[in-house]
């Protein structure tokens, strides 16, 4: 009789235990953008000195990074709106301002349920770019490689320079 009784509290201390309340799971996603060479499409291409701006929900731009030289960034898009604006400056240095271009992403937002410990995140569908500002020195061709933006495992959009 002895046995069963600590085998019942045994158990029942096991099964009164509950999940953790720690958030391991995605986050809402950045988007995701590669920069490649538009001579040999394939091969990724580090765009130099890129300033990364994008316009916030209140029509302010707010900078991303600081001057820096990479082959792909990773931004946030507006949950407020379905739309973000993007300006991306290349060979930005002390004495010279840069070669800008800009471009505006379209969406639809959805949220998600995620877990109770982490509550809901967004994700993006039917991406499309639009008031392309595009400088013949700069950008060749924006190409979306997706249009949903659900994680963060895969460049979204391409950019040939």
């Amino acid at each position: 009789m002895k046995n069963y009784l600590v085998f019942f509290l045994v158990v029942s201390f096991f099964a009164s235990c509950e999940k953790d309340d720690i958030c391991i799971d995605a986050v809402t996603p950045h988007l995701i953008i590669r920069f490649y060479d538009k001579t040999v499409p394939t091969n990724t291409k580090a765009a130099t000195n890129l300033k990364v701006e994008v316009e916030n929900s209140n029509s302010e731009l707010i900078q991303i990074n600081t001057t820096a030289t990479t082959d792909s960034i990773a931004l946030p898009l507006n949950v407020d709106l379905n739309l973000t604006k993007i300006r991306l400056t290349k060979n930005v240095t002390d004495s010279s301002a840069g070669i800008l271009n800009s471009f505006t992403l379209n969406y639809e937002s959805e949220e998600v349920f995620v877990s109770r410990s982490c509550g809901y995140k967004t994700v993006y569908h039917n991406l499309n770019v639009s008031d392309e500002i595009i400088s013949s020195d700069w950008i060749q061709n924006i190409n979306l490689a997706t249009t949903d933006v659900e994680n963060e495992n895969q460049a979204h959009i391409n950019i040939f320079h």
